[in-house]
C-alpha cells in the first residue's frame, strides 16, 4: 500500500515526531508497504534514505500553509492509496491533509503527538470552527494521556492509541563494569521549559545535600547553558548525543529520570526501560502506558515526591535493583511488531469510515 506520511516536521530536525515518522516508514517499507513522506521542512544536505516530497506553501520555516487542492493533486500524482497524518500543537500542513480527506476519498488516519491540555480552549475553538469531530477519518494519539485530550477537544469523538515503536533489543546491551559505588541517574531531553529540566536539576540538587550520587542530562536546547553554569561537577550537562552514545550511557546508568508531567509519549523512557533501567516518571503522562508503579519504575505526582523516590532507592538499593532485574528480563508492551499490526488496524478503520461516509 502506498502510505503518505504528512507531516510538518521532519528530518534533518531532530524530535520525538520527526523520528518517529522517519522509523515508522522505513519498517514499513521493510514490511512491503511503500511509504512515502510529504513535508514542508526544507532539504538537507545529505540525500533522503526513504522516498521524500518536499513541498514548499506560506509560512515561515518547516510550519508553512498548503492548499487542499494542491495537496489532493500531489497525493493523487504519486498514487497514494492512504494518508497518515502527523499532527502536534502547531502542525498546518497535517492538518489539511486530514481535513481534505473526505474531498480526496483517501483513507485517513490523524496521528497527535503531542499533549494538548494546555491548549485545550484553542484547539477545541479550532476543531468546532473546521467541523473536525464530523472528518471520515480515524483518530489517533500516541498514548492514553495524549488521547484524552484529542478527544475533548473533538467533544468525544473516539480517539485509539498508537503509540511511538521500538526495538527493545537494540537497546539492551551488556551492564557497563561499575567502577565506582555512587549510583548513577540519567535522564534524556530538550533543554526546554516544558521538559523541565530546570525543576529536575532543583531536585537533584536537593538530594545532593543528604546523599552522593551522580547525574548525567543528555540533550541540546536552548536552556542548556545556564542549566551547565548552574550544575556542580556531580551532575553532568553532556549536550546533544547520537543514539549510539545514549545506548552506552545507559549501560552504565542505574535510574532514569523523566520529570515532564506534559510527556505525550516519552520515547526516551521507553529506550531507557528497554535497555533495563527502573524508571521514574509523572503519573499521568504518557510514559505511564508502558511504566507500571512497582514494577517497570515508579510513578510520582510531584517534585517533592520524585525527590523522596529518588532518596528512597538511594537508601535501598535492592528496589532499584530488583526492578532493572524485572526490565533485563521482560521486553516492553511496545515494540515495532505492534506498533505496525495496530497502524494497519487503523488504515483498515479509516478505510471503513470512509466508505460509510460515502453511502450515508
Amino acid at each position: 500500500m502506498r502510505i503518505a506520511h504528512v507531516t510538518d516536521v521532519y528530518l534533518p530536525r531532530l524530535g520525538g515526531v520527526e523520528l518517529q515518522v522517519h522509523d515508522l516508514a522505513s519498517r514499513q517499507s521493510a514490511q512491503g508497504h511503500e511509504p512515502l513522506v510529504l513535508t514542508t521542512t526544507a532539504p538537507s544536505v545529505f540525500a533522503d534514505d526513504l522516498p521524500t516530497l518536499r513541498i514548499t506553501g506560506l509560512g515561515a520555516g518547516p510550519y508553512r500553509r498548503f492548499g487542499a487542492d494542491a495537496l489532493g493533486a500531489v497525493l493523487r500524482q504519486h498514487g497514494v492509496e492512504a494518508v497518515h497524518a502527523h499532527v502536534s500543537a502547531f502542525s498546518p500542513l497535517a492538518w489539511t491533509a486530514a481535513r481534505s480527506a473526505a474531498t480526496t476519498g483517501l483513507p485517513t488516519v490523524v496521528s497527535v503527538h503531542s499533549m494538548w491540555h494546555d491548549i485545550m480552549p484553542f484547539v477545541r475553538r479550532f476543531a468546532r470552527w473546521q467541523d473536525a469531530a464530523s472528518w471520515p477519518v480515524q483518530w489517533a494519539a500516541v498514548s492514553s494521556a495524549a488521547a484524552s485530550a484529542v478527544r475533548s477537544a473533538l467533544d468525544g469523538t473516539p480517539v485509539a492509541v498508537l503509540p511511538n515503536g521500538i526495538d527493545p533489543g537494540a537497546w539492551l546491551l551488556p551492564p557497563a563494569p561499575t567502577t565506582s559505588a555512587v549510583p548513577t541517574f540519567i535522564s534524556v531531553m530538550r533543554m526546554v521549559r516544558r521538559k523541565r529540566p530546570r525543576a529536575l536539576l532543583r531536585t537533584l540538587l536537593a538530594l545532593r545535600e543528604t546523599h552522593d550520587f551522580r547525574a548525567v542530562l543528555v540533550g541540546d536546547g536552548p536552556l542548556l547553558p545556564s542549566l551547565q553554569r548552574s550544575a556542580p561537577p556531580e551532575i553532568t550537562f553532556t549536550g546533544a548525543l547520537d543514539r549510539t552514545a545514549i545506548r552506552a550511557l545507559l549501560a552504565s546508568a542505574d535510574v532514569y529520570i523523566a520529570p515532564a508531567p506534559r510527556e505525550s509519549f516519552g520515547i526516551a523512557a521507553l529506550e531507557a526501560r528497554s535497555a533495563g533501567l527502573p524508571v521514574v516518571a509523572r503519573a499521568g503522562s504518557g510514559v505511564a502506558d508502558f511504566i507500571r508503579h512497582d514494577v517497570e519504575g515508579w510513578l510520582v505526582h510531584s517534585d517533592a515526591e520524585l525527590l523522596d523516590v529518588l532518596g528512597w532507592m538511594l537508601d535501598d538499593p535492592s528496589r532499584a535493583a530488583a526492578v532493572a532485574a524485572y526490565n533485563r528480563a521482560v521486553a516492553p508492551c511496545v515494540r515495532w511488531d505492534t506498533v505496525l499490526d495496530r497502524a494497519d488496524e487503523l488504515y483498515a478503520r479509516a478505510a471503513y469510515f470512509l466508505g460509510r461516509r460515502a453511502h450515508a
